[in-house]
């Protein structure tokens, strides 16, 4: 049996349980803060080393967009000389073909044209001999008509019914020339006239523009040579 003994002089002290909310634990608002303190530094610490390296090949990359910058321009050059010689050939072709119909319309409209055009043709050969003066059967009683016109400059005048003449384009001919009155065959040649004009410009645009690539060029091989001098060996 147990046998101690109860000690009836000692003092009892209540005991208190232990609070699970110690103060010395870490709060909730505490973690918080030092993990967003933590992330700020590692933030902080990550640029300022970023910037530095930024800074050590900083001249490099400008060199490269400086470089691409010019290629861009070049070739936007190029496109826009293009476009502009696509929109000038479509605005000839347009004036051209707007021009014809504005002249087969009038001479549908006044038939005298053709003569008047005949007239001056005669004018300007050398009128020696027999001239030739082909005509489409539906001009023919026209012609006669202004037939007295015509003998006033060149009296040995002789007309040829051929249905094979244009209706717009008598042919006049003397024993040395040839003169085509056809108004399709004018435009023809000056259609061919512009075309020159526009080769003769295009060779002087292609010069300038290898004349600007071959600098692009210079430029390019320049700025290699400088960012070598410039890299450590």
């Amino acid at each position: 049996m147990y046998k101690a003994g109860v000690a009836n002089d000692c003092d009892v002290s209540p005991y208190c349980m232990p609070s699970l909310e110690d103060s010395r634990l870490p709060k909730k608002e505490d973690i918080i803060k030092d993990l967003e303190d933590m992330q700020r530094r590692a933030y902080e610490e990550g640029f300022a080393s970023g910037e530095r390296a930024g800074f050590a090949d900083g001249e490099q990359k400008a060199a490269v967009l400086v470089e691409r910058l010019e290629r861009i321009i070049d070739e936007v050059a190029v496109f826009k000389e293009g476009l502009v010689k696509e929109v000038e050939k479509q605005v000839v072709d347009f004036a051209l073909a707007m021009a014809r119909k504005i002249i087969i319309d009038e001479i549908s409209a006044k038939p005298e044209i053709i003569v008047s055009v005949v007239r001056e043709a005669l004018k300007r050969l050398q009128r020696m001999g027999t001239i030739t003066i082909k005509i489409n059967p539906a001009l023919h009683d026209l012609f006669m008509k202004k037939r007295p016109e015509l003998i006033d400059i060149h009296e040995d005048i002789i007309f040829d019914v051929n249905s094979n003449v244009s209706l717009t384009g008598p042919l006049v001919i003397s024993q040395t020339e040839e003169v085509v009155t056809d108004i399709d065959a004018l435009i023809a040649n000056i259609t061919d006239d512009v075309n020159i004009v526009k080769a003769r410009k295009t060779g002087d645009s292609a010069l300038s523009t290898d004349y600007r690539q071959e600098n692009s060029s210079l430029r390019q091989d320049a700025g290699t040579e400088v960012g070598d001098e410039g890299c450590p060996s």
